[in-house]
């Protein structure tokens, strides 16, 4: 089914969802565009500019307008991005595995944000935020402190066996980058172990509550294996099912040369098949069921 272009909403953005990076700057959503910077979560003003600036920005959905009397915080997400440490090893990797400057400070900063607007959702991502000690202790006590908040989070989910049980009790919602899906290509692609991933995987989806999502990130090195993650992910209990790239592609690849139109074309077969092997399953899940990058589907000729 193709896509429906609906008139965007037009809002007060950062009443709804704010987002802070791991340098402190807010902004009123993960897209972080610099005209719509509200402040620094270590200005002693912050929160009246929140509440009280008008930005100009627009997204696929939202659209920004000014504020009224009648506008009221109503937070329902808060998007924190912490330290870029990663155990990974990810050749497309931009990151430069940085460790967050003033950790603590900024950490009880953000508690404020927590306490004042009590966000119904709450996205953390690194780097890897599993790996990260301060991080991870502090995530889990405002979880215990503050039970009905639903934490969500991005990982590659490659850690130990007492991390992947802590991480059940914290997290509402898991999705699972995998960059390849063969031990051999996962582990040049991202320096990782492939079995401990699936074995982690398959953990907290038959023994938790977490709804698990696994996002494959297509690259000229890996594409031959994703219809392999497509038909496994299909089989799995996942809440959605991400095929996305990671943008390598028109930047290193000749799409219109003859090689790829071939390789395309190899994966097309293989992904229109699992299609129609599984369209009943496909049919009956939620319009929203699989994520499908425009680049991917045009590629393989599939309608997004």
């Amino acid at each position: 089914m193709r896509r429906t272009i609906l008139p965007k909403e037009e809002r007060v953005c950062q009443f709804y969802k704010l987002s802070i990076r791991k340098e402190g700057d807010v902004f009123p959503c993960c897209l972080g565009k610099g005209q719509a910077k509200l402040g620094n979560i270590f200005d002693e003003d912050i929160f009246e500019k929140i509440e009280t600036t008008n930005i100009t920005c627009e997204c696929e959905m939202y659209k920004t307008r000014d504020i009224t009397p009648s506008d009221k915080m109503d937070l329902q997400r808060l998007h924190l991005m912490f330290s870029h440490e990663c155990q990974a090893k990810c050749i497309c990797c931009h990151q430069h595995k940085d460790k967050m400057e003033r950790e603590e400070e900024h950490l009880e900063r953000v508690l404020l944000f927590i306490e004042k607007y009590r966000p119904k959702y709450i996205t953390v991502l690194g780097g890897e935020v599993l790996i990260q000690p301060k991080a991870l202790d502090w995530v889990e006590n405002i979880k215990n402190k503050y039970p009905d908040i639903a934490f969500d989070t991005v990982t590659n989910l490659c850690v130990g066996e007492n991390t992947i049980k802590r991480v059940a009790n914290i997290f509402s919602e898991i999705t699972v980058s995998i960059l390849g899906f063969s031990p051999n290509t996962y582990k040049k692609i991202m320096g990782l172990d492939f079995d401990t991933t699936m074995k982690n995987f398959d953990y907290l989806q038959n023994n938790t509550n977490v709804k698990m999502r696994p996002k494959y990130l297509a690259m000229p090195t890996n594409i031959y294996d994703l219809p392999l993650f497509f038909e496994w992910a299909l089989n799995q209990k996942s809440e959605k099912i991400y095929l996305h790239n990671v943008n390598e592609f028109p930047e290193c690849c000749n799409l219109e040369h003859f090689l790829w139109q071939r390789i395309f074309s190899h994966v097309e077969n293989d992904m229109k098949k699992i299609l129609q092997d599984y369209k009943e399953h496909i049919i009956s899940q939620n319009k929203h069921f699989i994520s499908f990058h425009a680049l991917l589907a045009n590629m393989l000729k599939i309608d997004n």
